[in-house]
């Protein structure tokens, strides 16, 4: 940073110097116009040399914005263990969107969710209403179809930051069991990894202030880590599909 600091002042230095022998030089005085034409032509006849004006075109992106926005979203588990019951919940993004190269964009994009879901208790069947809050941040690669700023296709990982998977009605189904065969405490049920890497794909399209997502989320690891009565892992991964727009300033 100081050798460039002190080579720009150098070149300034040089600039203002120059400029001003330029300012002091004398202007050249022709007794008669035919002076003035001939060293002009003869300026001309040494430097001759054929020019090339180029056109150039910018082209302008509706992209490199800020964009806000809400989803719905399918949430569920899939598990050999438990059968969860798909559930609609939300959730509001934050996120930015930028040029990347002519046919791709980067998105950045920071989302609050609220996912529901649902199981059945052993003995009774009872539906057991179930949620879980928590933050999913992402960065996708868009795919801009025929360099179009108007449609892409999506994909890459994203990062989720689990919260506790609660119960509706935590005092009748507190103690409750869950599962098939071999049932889950509800409890073990409940205990899940505070993070996970998801795999996210999907598109989004629209005009330049709006545009429409559709994106599905599938976690890559295990996202489960309680066990059964007789004391196995329980396995289930959190996927969820996410429908909605963004609005972009």
């Amino acid at each position: 940073m100081k050798n460039t600091f002190l080579l720009l002042v150098f070149l300034a230095t040089v600039f203002t110097s120059y400029s001003q022998e330029l300012l002091d030089a004398p202007f050249i005085n022709f007794e008669n116009p035919d002076q003035a034409i001939d060293l002009f032509e003869s300026i001309v006849d040494k430097n001759s040399y054929p020019v090339n004006y180029v056109s150039t075109t910018r082209k302008y992106s509706y992209n490199n914005r800020l964009g806000l926005g809400g989803d719905a979203t399918f949430f569920n588990i899939t598990s050999d263990d438990v059968n969860v019951t798909q559930g609609t919940g939300w959730s509001v993004n934050f996120e930015t969107r930028g040029d990347f190269r002519d046919d791709f964009d980067l998105i950045y994009s920071l989302g609050i969710f609220n996912h529901n879901f649902s199981v059945n208790e052993n003995v009774t069947n009872d539906k057991i209403d179930m949620s879980t809050l928590g933050v999913e941040i992402k960065f996708l690669l868009a795919w801009k179809i025929a360099q179009s700023d108007y449609f892409s296709i999506e994909a890459g990982p994203a990062l989720q930051l689990n919260g506790e998977l609660k119960i509706g009605n935590e005092e009748r189904y507190g103690e409750s069991f869950i599962g098939g065969s071999n049932p889950v405490a509800i409890q073990e049920f409940q205990n899940t990894m505070p993070v996970n890497l998801n795999g996210v794909i999907g598109f989004s399209g629209g005009v330049r202030n709006f545009r429409v997502t559709a994106h599905y989320h599938y976690s890559l690891v295990d996202s489960l880590t309680g066990t059964n009565l007789i004391g196995d892992d329980i396995d289930g991964n959190f996927s969820f599909l996410s429908v909605g727009g963004r609005f972009y300033f």
